[in-house]
């Protein structure tokens, strides 16, 4: 099963909008079967994949402030368009702890030992380059200009492909044969950067930044690194979203911050002779010029997204401590929205009718959840940092496979880490899709078997 996991994640069409997105995935009944038969056939194993009990009395806490906070919130607003209500926020953020909880169990089950880890890597690997060759690529002929592939697109979206509710996005027969824009399966092409930019980025990045002498007998691994590194950069740039500029230049960062020194000249001198290029096409080649306008400098339809924004911040500086209760932030979103962002025809006709959603992750949490638990979320967090950045200087610069699998995978997390904070600042950051929780419960167990082969000198 375990090399199926992510594979069976991206395919993220939702087959409700009542559930938690990812709740009304493929992914949750095909893994809640895994793990149920799973039981039943090994019950020991419910032991192993229980919580420490401290972890289980904050999750109690969470979930009974959540629930309260549901209720008192249900009588002061009661029953609108703007919020979730007491039964349908009931059902959502439940199914949210559960899509949480079988994302932690399927990977706590799944990764038992070294070899799974490695299976799991593999299948993901395996699964970018399908996902890539047969899904992104045909995409990008169709932008071209080669709509002999619309039937293939088109049919492909109509059963894998995930839509927002109440949108025109799609009316062609997908979002890139309406749109003209890259998304592979995800609902639009900010979550498609999302999902290559955050999800897989980080593996790469830390993997072609090892000596290429450690690669031996499997330096095709090494070329495919860059290969797809090269790849996933055009993706990104001609899904032409914000979000994907954003990832391009926090991952150039990145890159250029942790790269070995040879890695940093030559890296740093493309990225200026890129940048140069940029700007003179800027100047004198109207395509170019159009596209940067359109997407990055002149963008429109910004109203919303910062309207949303100073909305949360107006309702978490409210709420403080606690928060206002899953599903119940659009009530006060609109409350503090800006007059000024209320006047453009996304609002008139989408928001204005919905749920306002949110547009900035970390204000939402902050809103949703408030300060006390985002905080113990950020002390949990930190801790499995603490915890990594301890195993990376143990693991030393080892040149043989485990030992440089296991320096990449604690290298990525840290990037993973500081990607999602980032972006969630910013944006929405997609964290609870099922590609992104199975990544950050592998990371976490992969760097518990690190610590454990070190500390059972397995690992020199």
């Amino acid at each position: 099963m375990v090399s199926w996991l992510l594979p069976i994640a991206l395919l993220p069409k939702t087959y409700t909008y009542y559930l938690f997105d990812s709740s009304a995935q493929l992914a949750l009944p095909l893994f809640g079967l895994f793990i149920l038969v799973k039981l039943y056939l090994q019950p020991t194993q419910l032991e192993t994949v229980l919580p420490k009990k401290s972890t289980l009395r904050i999750w109690g806490a969470f979930i009974v402030v959540q629930l309260a906070l549901m209720g008192w919130e249900y009588l002061k607003i009661g029953e609108s368009v703007q919020v979730y209500g007491l039964i349908h926020g009931l059902v959502a953020f439940m199914t949210m702890l559960l899509v949480i909880w079988v994302a932690y169990t399927i990977q706590k089950m799944s990764l038992q030992n070294f070899d799974d880890a490695v299976k799991f890597a593999k299948s993901g690997l395996i699964a970018l380059v399908v996902y890539l060759v047969l899904i992104v690529l045909p995409q990008m002929l169709v932008m071209g200009g080669f709509h002999q592939l619309d039937f293939y697109v088109n049919g492909l979206a109509k059963l894998f492909e995930r839509h927002w509710q109440d949108r025109d996005f799609y009316d062609d027969g997908s979002y890139v044969t309406t749109l003209h824009r890259l998304n592979g399966f995800e609902p639009e092409a900010s979550f498609l950067a999302l999902l290559l930019g955050m999800g897989f980025s980080p593996a790469l990045i830390m993997l072609v930044q090892e000596p290429i002498k450690n690669f031996r007998n499997k330096r095709w691994l090494y070329w495919l690194g860059w290969g797809l590194i090269a790849f996933i950069l055009v993706v990104m740039m001609l899904a032409k979203t914000t979000t994907g500029f954003l990832l391009i230049g926090l991952l150039g960062l990145i890159f250029l911050v942790s790269a070995p020194k040879t890695q940093k000249i030559w890296f740093g001198s493309a990225a200026v002779a890129f940048l140069v290029l940029v700007a003179l096409a800027y100047q004198f080649v109207p395509p170019v010029t159009h596209q940067l306008n359109t997407w990055l400098f002149e963008k429109s339809g910004t109203d919303n997204r910062l309207g949303g924004t100073i909305g949360l911040l107006q309702a978490w500086l409210h709420h403080p401590i606690l928060g206002v209760g899953f599903g119940f932030e659009s009530h006060y979103i609109n409350e503090f929205l800006p007059k000024w962002s209320k006047d453009n025809l996304e609002y008139i006709y989408v928001y204005k009718k919905t749920a306002y959603p949110i547009l900035n992750d970390m204000l939402g949490w902050l809103t949703r959840f408030g300060l006390v638990f985002v905080l113990m979320a950020f002390w949990l967090l930190a801790g499995l940092l603490k915890r990594a950045a301890f195993v990376l200087k143990r693991l030393g610069s080892g040149a043989d496979f485990k030992t440089m699998f296991y320096r990449v995978t604690v290298k990525s997390f840290f990037v993973a880490v500081f990607l999602v904070i980032v972006v969630a600042s910013i944006t929405p950051a997609n964290a609870t899709g099922w590609p992104m929780m199975l990544m950050g419960f592998f990371y976490w167990r992969v760097i518990h078997m690190a610590e454990d082969d070190l500390n059972n000198g397995v690992l020199q």
